[in-house]
């Protein structure tokens, strides 16, 4: 185990969000997925983390870092499926319940899973230690002079042939240009929305960095990684009381260009070591 013990030393110049925010009525309240998570505790995953951890092509021992692994579902999912799953978060109160969910699901502790506390920034692993590498739902938490010490350090823990697997909501693009659309759209049918859709969501304020694809693309090469990034949307924003009809319209124009750029809100990447 000596080869996870080396820490790498990066100079902070400036602080990011203190860790103290992310507490637990942050991941019970407001965390993506915090409803089945609640019922289900580790055993459910939301249809986003679903969609994500589908992308984790799995391999026989693998040895699979969940970056900012909050509650701990993705840790869970990855030993379930035979990995060698570790997980690190640098919030206490994301450590606690991980704790208290893995707990809950196995019946006894397992050696495929271990939990730590750790920055994004500095993680505390040798080079090259692991073959995947996930980042769901931290690059928008993160601010634009920390996401590239965060990327350093997944390129610097992650093996020649590993993957980097990002999920990030929600696209930039779809804030600056969709959702004015959407608004108008919902206006003619009574229903009045905010004009900022952050105003929509608790905790919004601690999304400080949100991505485009483009964006989000420079920043993975500036990293030294070779990256494949697209846009999704896992949470139409139709609901079962919409007719057959407007569904079928709206994935029409999910799929035409250019309103593929500007109304899908999930943004996803996996990233290989350039050569």
């Amino acid at each position: 185990m000596r080869r996870f013990l080396r820490r790498s030393t990066v100079a902070e110049s400036r602080p990011g969000t203190p860790s103290h925010l992310y507490n637990e009525e942050y991941f019970l309240t407001a965390c993506e997925g915090y409803d089945i998570f609640e019922q289900e505790a580790a055993a459910g995953v939301s249809r986003r983390l679903a969609a994500a951890l589908r992308l984790v092509e799995f391999e026989p021992g693998d040895r699979i870092l969940d970056i900012g692994c909050g509650r701990g579902e993705a840790v869970l999912g990855c030993a379930q499926s035979g990995a060698m799953a570790y997980g690190v978060d640098y919030s206490a109160d994301a450590l606690r319940l991980a704790h208290q969910a893995l707990r809950a699901e196995q019946k006894e502790p397992s050696r495929c899973i271990c939990l730590a506390g750790a920055d994004a920034k500095q993680l505390p692993f040798a080079d090259a230690s692991f073959d995947k590498l996930l980042m769901f739902d931290l690059v928008e938490h993160l601010y634009s002079w920390e996401l590239p010490h965060a990327l350093g350090e997944a390129w610097r823990v992650l093996s020649s042939h590993g993957q980097l697997i990002i999920h990030t909501a929600p696209n930039r693009w779809y804030y600056q240009f969709g959702y004015p659309l959407y608004r108008l759209f919902e206006r003619s049918r009574g229903r009045r929305l905010p004009a900022d859709p952050r105003s929509r969501f608790p905790f919004h304020h601690l999304h400080v960095n949100e991505q485009d694809v483009l964006g989000l693309r420079r920043s993975l090469r500036h990293a030294g990684f070779e990256p494949r990034v697209w846009l999704g949307i896992i949470e139409p924003p139709l609901g079962n009381e919409d007719s057959l009809a407007l569904k079928a319209l709206l994935r029409m124009l999910l799929e035409a260009y250019p309103f593929r750029w500007v109304f899908r809100n999930d943004i996803f990447a996996i990233a290989c070591k350039r050569a």
